[in-house]
């Protein structure tokens, strides 16, 4: 279960705060009343302790930010998550009801040509797969584009993977650090400890960015233009409104199309 950070009520005479400073970063675990926060009052800055205990997450107020007291800031989730798919389904259930409840979503699909992508795929060491590439691609991209990454440092790319009753996301953190090679190795492993009931919190919180690969379920076929018949990917972007607007949504998914087209340059 959740428990929300929100702005306290600190007196403010005109019922907002200013957030001073995270003091804790995402992914970190959080214990109960510990100081997690600084804010911001009409005369000094204050230290706010943490709500509950868990792994802060989902942080919706950046630093500098002021907003109404109330607001909710971030999140802790329970670090003891049950690794054998109730606990892990729960926890991806209630984190997609909420981005759905209070995320208004943009959705933007474009067509990238595969080709070369398929040949970069065929030169790779044995075990490195085509979603290895895109996520390689897509950290790339995202370093061009700190707005779709939501302002943060860190790329962290969460991987979804098929499990025996649902579907779980665990995060590839620092994924536009790693090269290719060390960037499979550790999907691999993440992918393993999913479907084996290994995974910890940390493994599922902070992404600032998220791959779900649903071309072996058929879910998308495009329509053959013969003769021009080519390998396509189809790409959809889906991000929250409130913190990218449609054109720079749309930057980002063109120069990711055209990473994918030509991958050379960034594997």
């Amino acid at each position: 279960m959740a428990v929300e950070v929100v702005m306290p009520a600190l007196g403010q005479a005109h019922g907002a705060g200013r957030l001073v400073r995270w003091l804790k970063r995402e992914g970190d675990l959080v214990t109960r009343g510990e100081p997690l926060l600084e804010v911001e009052t009409e005369k000094t800055v204050i230290q706010v302790e943490a709500p509950g205990s868990g792994v802060l997450s989902g942080i919706r107020v950046r630093e500098g930010e002021e907003v109404a007291v109330g607001t909710v800031l971030a999140y802790l989730l329970a670090p003891a998550v049950r690794p054998g798919g109730g606990g892990l389904r729960s926890l991806a259930g209630e984190r997609a009801a909420r981005s759905w409840r209070e995320a208004p979503h943009l959705f933007l699909v474009r067509e990238a040509d595969a080709s070369q992508l398929i040949v970069a795929g065929s030169r790779q060491p044995p075990g490195v797969t085509q979603t290895d590439l895109v996520v390689r691609l897509a950290a790339a991209t995202l370093a061009r584009h700190p707005v779709v990454n939501g302002g943060r440092d860190d790329i962290n790319v969460a991987v979804a993977v098929a499990v025996e009753d649902g579907q779980v996301a665990p995060v590839i953190h620092g994924a536009d650090q790693l090269d290719l090679r060390a960037l499979s190795a550790r999907r691999a492993d993440l992918e393993e400890r999913a479907r084996t009931g290994g995974l910890r919190a940390p493994d599922l919180a902070g992404a600032t960015f998220s791959v779900v690969d649903l071309g072996p379920h058929g879910v998308d076929a495009p329509v053959e233009r013969r003769p021009q018949v080519r390998p396509v990917l189809a790409l959809t972007l889906s991000c929250d409104h409130r913190m990218v607007d449609a054109i720079r949504a749309a930057r980002f998914l063109r120069d990711l199309t055209e990473a994918v087209e030509e991958p050379a340059p960034w594997l």
